[in-house]
């Protein structure tokens, strides 16, 4: 008889894996491996070599969320348990026969997710065409129910290469949506719009790349605005300020697409259409060079969109030098300006908690800034860049390193050494003290060293 020793996969959520031991993943992978994929299965596309006790992989866990959605109604926990549920599920699917699909018969056979299908079937029902709003509409199926899986990636895949009548726009739109993420994952997508509000921001992004013909921005592309919206309303922490000095509005806009994802993407298609949109009771109107200025390759739009009209909107437009380098003292944000766009934006209880003049703050600012996590509150450190950098962790700051993060756990003090994760340059688990980029070498932070590149927080409650 079948069994497991222990839970296989990850707790949907918290992200933490449970125990995994390397057996129990292959017997699911195994179990996974024989279902079809109409079925919720992976059918042979899970490796079982790449086993390692006490972790799931990103296949395996995306591939347990996949049967669960497949087969239950309701969130999927993202974890197997000896003799639940979603375990006998699986052995009584794979007591079946994966299912072989038919030699194809017509161009579209292959679809094989019924959501991509059914959008399809009815995009080329008039004229056996696709024109641009009908691939908008198969892509608004995809987010409909909150998760993209990697097989509907496929199918999206299958629909830009097999298609004899999609435009050079559609084919595009479709390779914005799957996306680079992609190619390194399967079992579900860069995609994750699991709550009411995501959805309906969803929904209006699809909207807005029905009609992007309006724009106060002729320089960016509309398409990589629309899709750029998506995917940080899906995950906020892909936007990232590349060379730009703009880590305070970046601040901001990570906090608000998480807690507000709707004003989100009401506020970046306000932009875009209309040259000015409103942050809450902050109006934001940037000036006729942001408008029309073109971001480098690097920079996504649409996070020139909104970080660089914040930015300009509130000082003077950003000075770049003929690299395309934003000039540092031109983006800087004062703890002041933090605290006033927090507030405007419409969070509760904002506390601003920094001192420029002396610069450093104590041990106790530390352990108020844990205690305001704790208590719910979106928490960005005002710290010197050089903290977050291998080889300048250790050296004093200046006001030309000065850099807002946020932070995602509670900041460790142990044994005289910091440790820390934060959300900064499109990375919402960026670990301090950083690893050396090529060795992966992590160099001790001594508590007295981020002391000295620690200057306060800004806090608010959403």
């Amino acid at each position: 008889m079948l069994q497991l020793k222990d839970k296989v996969g990850r707790f949907a959520t918290t992200g933490r894996s449970c125990q995994n031991w390397k057996k129990d993943q292959e017997l699911i992978i195994s179990l996974l491996n024989k279902i079809a994929i109409s079925d919720g299965g992976a059918e042979n596309t899970l490796k079982p070599q790449m086993v390692v006790t006490g972790f799931a992989s990103d296949g395996l866990y995306n591939s347990i969320l996949y049967f669960q959605k497949k087969n239950f109604p309701g969130t999927p926990d993202g974890y197997v348990r000896p003799a639940g549920p979603t375990f006998n599920r699986l052995v009584e699917l794979s007591t079946k026969a994966a299912a072989k699909p038919a030699p194809p018969k017509g161009q579209w056979d292959a679809i094989a997710t019924p959501s991509v299908d059914a959008a399809l079937r009815k995009g080329l029902i008039d004229d056996s065409k696709l024109d641009y709003a009908e691939v908008v509409d198969i892509i608004r199926a995809t987010v409909a129910d909150g998760m993209v899986t990697a097989f509907e990636l496929d199918d999206l895949t299958t629909i830009a290469n097999t298609s004899r009548t999609l435009s050079p726009t559609s084919k595009k739109l479709i390779t914005l949506f799957v996306g680079e993420e992609y190619k390194e994952k399967r079992g579900i997508g860069p995609y994750n719009l699991n709550s009411d509000q995501k959805k309906l921001a969803a929904e209006m992004v699809c909207d807005f790349l029905k009609n992007t013909r309006t724009t106060f921005f002729p320089k960016l592309d509309p398409h990589r605005v629309g899709i750029g919206i998506l995917r940080r309303i899906a995950k906020p922490s892909l936007i990232n300020q590349d060379q730009g000095s703009l880590c305070g509005p970046s601040a901001l806009m990570f906090s608000y697409a998480s807690d507000k994802p709707g004003s989100y993407a009401r506020f970046a298609i306000d932009l875009y259409q209309k040259g000015q949109a409103n942050l809450g009771r902050l109006l934001i109107k940037p000036g006729k060079d942001v408008r029309n200025f073109t971001p480098p390759w690097s920079l996504d739009h649409v996070d020139w969109l909104t970080c660089a009209s914040i930015r300009d909107s509130e000082n003077w437009f950003l000075d770049f030098d003929d690299t395309g380098k934003i000039s540092d003292l031109a983006g800087v944000t004062l703890p002041s300006e933090m605290e006033q766009w927090f507030r405007k934006a419409g969070y509760r209880d904002v506390r601003e908690n920094t001192n420029i003049s002396r610069f450093n703050k104590d041990i106790d600012d530390v352990n108020e800034a844990n205690r305001l996590l704790d208590s719910g509150y979106r928490v960005c450190l005002f710290i010197s860049a050089n903290m977050i950098d291998y080889d300048d962790q250790s050296d004093k700051g200046s006001a030309l390193t000065m850099h807002w993060v946020v932070l995602r756990e509670k900041i460790q003090v142990m044994n005289g050494y910091v440790k820390a994760k934060v959300f900064s340059y499109g990375d919402g688990d960026y670990l301090i003290p950083h690893p050396q980029e090529k060795t992966g070498a992590v160099k001790p932070l001594a508590v007295r060293d981020f002391l000295m590149n620690f200057y306060g927080y800004v806090a608010a409650k959403g």
